[in-house]
């Protein structure tokens, strides 16, 4: 089995992806926290040791690979201050440069890199406006240059290998992202929508975010941006009214944008009041088929335990 190497695999996403990938592939993830990390898969799962000072490790696992994927970086759904959002942004343009160095190192290049983004790369000012991915990057925000520039550091290497951004929205799961603390809320009786609920919220069940995923990394002329969303996104007013729907909770308790913006600085304004109509245009014309393209479907999958 070809080697799929991972950073970024203990994450929400990276947890779901190695589980999937392991009986196909062999499957190395990369941790800083080795012991930590090798109890949270089977023996089927190899750990490997990032140091930062070091490719030589990495170039010895992705030489001939089938894959690197890279969902490394610090958690954005933390309060931000300046030290946090460093520390956000060098999290990921670190690993993506011990990437690049490891790749051009190695004998027989990877056959493709994986390189996870997000949807913020288009910024937030077009709200009405269906996103694909022809449109132009955004160019205001933290999380719009964080995007910008997670994608541009391994731009050097399309003249390498095959290269595929992952623009991600709002994945939606039960062992993380923002479901979690939003299932608390109602069933505390305490939910609403944001602010107005007149943003998008352009998301995607984590089992299709896995599925094209691997649908990408196996599909071989896939190369470039794509919107991992699903294809139906929906304004916050209608993501809260669906879910409490589905729970069988009350609706009646809307977080004012000013208590939002008190509590949560900046960060309120990008993760939680403003959003894109994203659509995954790309995937849908190579014909990847979409197991949850209705939000009510994706949320009563996701509580029906």
């Amino acid at each position: 089995m070809k080697n799929v190497v991972i950073f970024g695999g203990t994450g929400f996403i990276g947890k779901q992806l190695v589980n999937r990938l392991k009986s196909d592939y062999k499957v190395i993830v990369f941790s800083r926290h080795k012991r930590s990390t090798s109890e949270l898969f089977d023996s089927s799962v190899s750990i490997a040791r990032l140091k930062r000072t070091d490719i030589s490790k990495i170039v010895e696992h992705i030489d001939g690979a089938k894959a690197i994927i890279n969902l490394a970086g610090e958690n954005v759904g933390k309060r931000w201050t300046k030290v946090r959002k460093q520390k956000i942004t060098n999290s990921r343009l670190d690993i993506n440069s011990m990437i690049v160095r490891a790749v051009r190192a190695c004998n027989t290049k990877p056959e493709v890199l994986i390189q996870g983004s997000a949807i913020g790369f288009y910024g937030f000012s077009r709200i009405n406006f269906d996103i694909d991915e022809s449109n132009s990057k955004g160019k205001r925000g933290f999380l719009t240059k964080l995007s910008i520039s997670h994608e541009e550091s391994v731009e050097q290497l399309e003249s390498i290998i095959r290269v595929v951004y992952l623009r991600t929205g709002l994945v939606l799961g039960s062992d993380g992202g923002a479901l979690p603390k939003m299932l608390k809320q109602y069933n505390l009786y305490v939910g609403g929508r944001y602010g107005n609920g007149k943003q998008w919220n352009s998301w995607i069940h984590i089992e299709d975010e896995v599925r094209a995923i691997i649908y990408l990394l196996e599909n071989e002329n896939c190369q470039g941006p794509y919107n991992l969303t699903a294809p139906n996104p929906v304004i916050n007013k209608v993501f809260s009214s669906t879910l409490a729907k589905v729970l069988g909770k009350p609706n009646i308790f809307p977080a004012p944008a000013f208590a939002l913006r008190l509590i949560l600085g900046s960060m309120a304004n990008e993760l939680l009041l403003s959003g894109v109509k994203v659509i995954p245009k790309r995937l849908l014309e190579d014909g990847f088929n979409f197991k949850f393209s209705n939000l009510t479907d994706a949320l009563r999958d996701i509580t029906k335990n």
